[in-house]
């Protein structure tokens, strides 16, 4: 399961934190069964991986995260599973862009789209990294506040 298996086996994790995994790793097809997303009609994840090629076309220095809660959960087959609602995207692209990229793309429309610094749904815990590395996923704490707060987050309830 690579990095999905990292964010089940930390101890790291806390309720507060962020623990954001790449969007081309959260949502790989091997990892598919293991992990949910408030979007998750395989339709509406076809709309995100659309929106989110967007936005790289746009921006090809982007990097759009899958913020998923740092503890693990259950699936409807009783196997260890992750749950994501917001995205996190690193760009210079400002939100009024990317809500109109959002409706050009038939995403479901958002909850809230913001500034990392100014959103309420923003915990106050550690923001943590997986990426999946050669030989084992690499868990990192984020801690470039400057970054963090100038990416955009959009959640879905």
């Amino acid at each position: 399961m690579g990095a999905l298996e990292a964010v089940f086996n930390s101890t790291k994790f806390d309720l507060n934190d962020e623990v954001l995994m790449r969007f081309d790793d959260y949502f790989d097809k091997r990892d598919r069964a293991y992990n949910s997303f408030s979007l998750d009609d395989e339709e509406d994840i076809i709309f995100l991986r659309n929106f989110v090629a967007q936005i790289k076309s746009i921006d090809s220095e982007s990097v759009v995260y899958v913020a998923t809660y740092g503890y693990e959960i259950t699936n409807s087959k009783g196997e260890k599973s992750t749950y994501a609602d917001t995205l996190w995207i690193d760009t210079i692209l400002p939100v009024s862009k990317i809500e109109k990229i959002i409706e050009k793309c038939g995403i479901d429309e958002p909850s809230d789209i913001s500034v990392v610094e100014n959103s309420s749904e923003n915990g106050n815990g550690h923001i943590w990294l997986i990426t999946q590395g050669e030989d084992k996923p690499q868990i990192t704490e984020i801690t470039d506040h400057k970054k963090i707060n100038r990416m955009t987050m959009i959640y879905w309830d």
